[in-house]
């Protein structure tokens, strides 16, 4: 089942995230993403492409940035070149995108009867989480790949793996035991950026 197999977000101590714990569960998005179907590759590319921005800089230093804090803090005393910054705030966006999606595709599965039209989640995570950030262009992009979307049995399957005995119980358990690790590193990077004021609301 996809939500045992990818690597769940680690428990956060003090406000500090691991790197590295940190980035994998990321991949794990990616590959959430990559089950939508092709056309979201342009959201998975974009999340990937921040995943290996934030990877370089670790891995330039894995001693000095041991934690996603520790990029933030070089950079912020550093001023200037805030690449690590920006592809944290990105991936962020992207997380809590994708967060609030599963919320509600999770509190739908509470309901007795169901849609079969999932859309209306994305439409709702987008619009609270990226189309604020987003230029005209790209708004229409994503209106058009939302469309696109799988249904929720289209996605069910997609998320039990090929294991045709499990309950939907099951994968919406393990679905919220993910979202918690989710949820709990997203507030700390939010509070990460109120810390140190880090507040950008530039479009793409």
């Amino acid at each position: 089942m996809f939500f045992t197999e990818v690597k769940k977000f680690p428990c956060v101590e003090n406000e500090i995230i691991e790197f590295l714990p940190f980035i994998e569960a990321c991949k794990g998005i990616v590959k959430f993403v990559e089950l939508l179907g092709s056309i979201f590759t342009p959201v998975r590319l974009d999340i990937q492409g921040n995943i290996d921005k934030l990877s370089k800089i670790h891995f330039s230093d894995e001693a000095g940035f041991p934690t996603v804090n520790s990029i933030v803090e070089f950079e912020v005393k550093r001023a200037g070149d805030q690449t690590g910054i920006d592809a944290l705030l990105w991936l962020k966006r992207a997380l809590e995108f994708v967060h609030v999606f599963l919320v509600c595709f999770v509190n739908d599965s509470k309901q007795e009867q169901h849609d079969e039209d999932i859309s209306p989640f994305f439409h709702k995570a987008y619009e609270e989480k990226l189309k604020p950030y987003h230029g005209w262009i790209v708004q229409k992009l994503f209106g058009w790949i939302v469309i696109a979307a799988p249904s929720r049995k289209s996605l069910l399957h997609l998320l039990a793996s090929g294991e045709d005995n499990l309950t939907e119980d099951v994968i919406f358990g393990e679905m919220e035991i993910f979202l918690q690790g989710l949820g709990a590193n997203i507030d700390v990077i939010n509070k990460i950026y109120v810390a140190h004021n880090l507040v950008f609301n530039q479009k793409v």
